[in-house]
């Protein structure tokens, strides 16, 4: 059997477009595809530098291009890049994420006549503010045309994709972010670990966050809660990004004690010691960390942007994003209640191991594949 060529391309290399890009090079079928993976150094984590030394010594091609999350001259420097690695490697279909490698590799595919999938990995237009969102709204409009397959992670990315991009829902595919979920044994003896390195007290009702320290993710919002209310013993923030010293400022206030330990590449630790996971973004495509965190058994509170509520369902409680009375509330009902914290979680869990599994994603990805080419040639 021949094998057809993938290239896939991202800007980002970090949080959950890289973990999307690890689960999707597990899965792919190297008996019937042969990747390629074009990435932006920019922003990249310390995982992403090992996922591409794996690859490399896979025998997997790899080509570093200068894309930036801002407008520049290095986008046509990555574009005329690109435009060299396509004609190098010779792909049937390009695979490409989040929205600047999806406008200047889509403006390239065109070009050179090769079929196109897109997962933007979010609606970006919706939160980079009045100008610039405009711009992109106006450009995702524009490269609808030359895109064969919209990969979207979640229905309500879809659904705006459609509305307020324009695109034919024929056109539209939805691959769920799937997650693994770890043993239960393994977890309790990694919550009394990390719990006790962290020196949080047995009986201590604490919260987690995971992600990005960036005004989308709504951390402020949170901690403008904890600092009105005391509703629960402790937050644990994981991750990093410019955001951070205003936030860990305004953590001052919090009537809890909050803790911000930094970007980690495992944060499973930190969610076995939680309780509660707390997710108030302004805006979300489907987020790994929410799903891992339902994978580990816990309640979720969460702003109701992208595809969170419909994924939390009946397993935590979705609040109006940036209120942060309600996100404080919900909380507070949460962590006051055992039994309704065990309930929630056991419920989480079995969500994530029916919908949101990691087996069921591969598979959607192989099918978008495979109807992806037959488009291309046309």
């Amino acid at each position: 059997m021949t094998r057809r060529r993938i290239l896939i391309a991202s800007e980002p290399m970090e949080y959950g477009v890289l973990s999307y890009l690890e689960s999707l090079f597990e899965g792919l079928d190297r008996s019937r595809w042969e990747p390629a993976l074009a990435f932006s150094p920019r922003r990249m984590a310390p995982q992403a530098k090992r996922l591409v030394r794996t690859l490399v010594g896979e025998g997997v091609r790899v080509c570093s291009l200068p894309f930036h999350r801002g407008v520049g001259m290095g986008d046509l420097t990555a574009a005329l890049r690109l435009v060299t690695e396509i004609r190098a490697f010779r792909p049937d279909v390009v695979h490409l994420h989040s929205t600047k490698a999806g406008l200047v590799g889509r403006a390239v595919a065109h070009l050179l006549g090769i079929g196109v999938l897109y997962t933007p990995h979010g609606t970006s237009w919706q939160y980079t503010g009045r100008v610039i969102g405009r711009l992109q709204l106006t450009l995702e409009r524009a490269f609808r045309r030359v895109t064969n397959v919209l990969l979207c992670v979640c229905p309500e990315e879809a659904d705006a994709f459609v509305h307020e991009v324009g695109f034919q829902p024929a056109r539209v595919r939805i691959v769920r972010n799937g997650v693994r979920v770890p043993d239960p044994d393994r977890l309790r003896v990694l919550r009394e670990d990390t719990r006790s390195r962290l020196g949080i007290a047995p009986d201590g009702v604490w919260a987690v966050f995971v992600g990005r320290l960036t005004h989308e993710k709504g951390l402020d919002v949170l901690l403008r809660g904890l600092a009105a209310r005391d509703v629960i013993d402790g937050l644990v923030v994981v991750g990093a990004g410019p955001e951070r010293a205003r936030l860990e400022a305004a953590a001052a206030d919090a009537k809890a004690p909050v803790r911000f330990v930094g970007y980690h590449e495992d944060v499973s630790p930190f969610l076995a010691a939680a309780d509660v996971f707390v997710q108030p973004s302004r805006s979300e495509g489907l987020p790994f960390s929410l799903l891992e965190a339902m994978a580990h058994g816990l309640p979720v509170v969460c702003s109701s942007v992208g595809g969170m509520r419909s994924a939390v369902g009946e397993c935590g409680r979705p609040v109006p994003a940036d209120d942060a009375g309600a996100f404080t509330e919900s909380l507070a009902q949460i962590a006051g209640d055992e039994a309704l914290r065990r309930a929630l979680g056991a419920a989480a869990r079995a969500r994530a191991v029916r919908d949101f599994s990691v087996g069921a994603m591969h598979a959607a990805l192989a099918r978008a594949y495979e109807d992806a080419c037959p488009r291309a040639a046309t």
